[in-house]
């Protein structure tokens, strides 16, 4: 009996030995090489890559009027996130947003709440002081502005999941697959420091909601119908957030790249129309080439709008090192009060690879991506070289009177590019913005801008 129980136990120890061994011996995830600068784990059906970005900018501005005349150095961008998928369909991606200069952005005020409960029907709310029936139950929040400039130190960038068929993607969440073709272009890929005016003063950027994109090797078309950012507030729920629908059609009817030439010409439609809701009213107000500071051109408050329509034109070439490209868009919008505005503005960007290698087209999205230099430093190399130049373009004066502030502004830029290695850039650039006010008691003023960066990513 004995040795039965004996040989039962070694018997069971030996399979637990097996069964530990062949745990122990089974493979972990593999890790493959980066697919953007950082490993991506992959498991079967499954990816998961981390992903990041850090802009530090150095700028120095000479205004006319002496209302910028100083250096400054700041953090421009800095992101922290994931991207990867469940399953060959199921994809996702979350960019956080890290702000460290919002604390700073100016001095804190803040407000003690009060926790108020009805004594009737026991409902507790929060208000600056309790009322006649209600109880104070205490002080519980103390609500701070962030100073001037009002930033939080986390916010997102995009922020979805994707549906991928096979011909269409549904994408929900924060992302702006329907945006233009420069704000859909990465800032990490486009030729300048930032965007033009018109696509900062329009608004076009990122925010929470629903599109369906379909696509081919050089076409793409996209619907969407979008809310608020995430990134606004979380209050007034009793009123209706700001609302939007756009879409955006692209083709490229030259689209051929080999290893002995690369040809391109690319051609976009965008339309987008917006509602305000019950959320503040849109400003309109442009920087001259710059990401802080100053806005000089301001179309004012009280022609801040409740609604406005856009259409864009976009239009892109390139021939081997040598490209273009060059967007124009109409906002027609009104006020509360019922008076309509019109705006446009436009730029055209030109830009000659001096090492040859030409930019990175993505004819299934309609946008463009990274530069990886042929001969980077780490291969003895010089890496990549680029020369661009860009006029400029936005009118915010109509119509006449609006504000004291309102006019137009244009811009003369060059910008040179320095790709050591890839993931790694420096950009300089040089800007002479002339800000015109409609009002003729208003100065005509000149601002003369130059900006170095200094980015990496993965």
């Amino acid at each position: 009996m004995r040795n039965g129980i004996t040989t039962a136990a070694l018997a069971a120890l030996a399979a637990a030995a097996a069964v530990s061994t062949a745990q122990a011996q089974t493979p972990p995830p593999p890790v493959t090489q980066p697919m953007s600068g950082a490993p991506e784990i992959r498991d079967g059906q499954q990816r998961f890559k981390m992903r990041g970005r850090f802009q530090y900018d150095v700028t120095s501005s000479d205004w006319d009027d002496n209302a910028e005349q100083g250096s400054r150095s700041y953090v421009r961008r800095a992101f922290i996130g994931a991207q990867g998928r469940f399953t060959d369909h199921w994809r996702y991606k979350i960019d956080f947003v890290l702000n460290p200069g919002a604390a700073e952005a100016g001095a804190a005020t803040g407000a003690t709440l009060r926790l108020c409960q009805d004594n009737l029907t026991a409902a507790i709310v929060q208000r600056a002081a309790c009322i006649a029936g209600e109880t104070d139950r205490g002080p519980i929040v103390t609500a701070v502005a962030g100073g001037a400039a009002g930033a939080d130190d986390v916010a997102v960038d995009d922020a979805y999941l994707e549906y991928a068929g096979d011909f269409f993607s549904f994408v929900i969440g924060e992302n702006n697959v329907t945006a233009p073709l420069e704000d859909r272009t990465s800032s990490l890929d486009i030729p300048f420091i930032e965007r033009s005016s018109v696509i900062n003063t329009f608004g076009y950027g990122r925010a929470a909601g629903a599109a369906l994109l379909t696509n081919g090797a050089n076409w793409m078309a996209a619907v969407g119908v979008y809310g608020d950012s995430l990134n606004n507030q979380d209050n007034n729920f009793n009123n209706d957030e700001a609302s939007q629908v756009s879409g955006r059609f692209t083709w490229a009817p030259i689209f051929e790249n080999s290893p002995e030439s690369y040809t391109l010409l690319h051609i976009g439609l965008t339309a987008r129309q917006r509602y305000n809701g019950d959320d503040s009213a849109t400003r309109y107000r442009t920087r001259p080439q710059n990401g802080r500071g100053n806005r000089y051109i301001d179309a004012g408050s009280g022609l801040a709008g409740q609604g406005d329509t856009t259409y864009g034109v976009e239009l892109a070439g390139q021939w081997n090192s040598v490209g273009f490209t060059a967007e124009y868009h109409t906002l027609e919008g009104d006020t509360a009060a019922g008076v309509n505005f019109d705006f446009d503005g436009y730029y055209v960007d030109a830009y000659w690879s001096l090492t040859g290698e030409p930019r990175v087209y993505r004819g299934n999205t309609g946008s463009f991506g990274p530069i990886v230099p042929r001969h980077g430093m780490n291969e003895g190399g010089f890496g990549h070289l680029m020369l661009s130049a860009r006029y400029d373009y936005v009118d915010l004066s109509d119509p006449a009177g609006s504000s004291t502030s309102a006019g137009e502004q244009s811009a003369h830029a060059i910008g040179l590019d320095w790709i050591p290695v890839d993931h790694v850039r420096f950009k300089l650039n040089y800007a002479l913005s002339e800000m015109d006010r409609a009002n003729p008691a208003q100065a005509d003023i000149d601002a003369e801008v130059i900006s170095l960066r200094t980015q990496f990513d993965f």
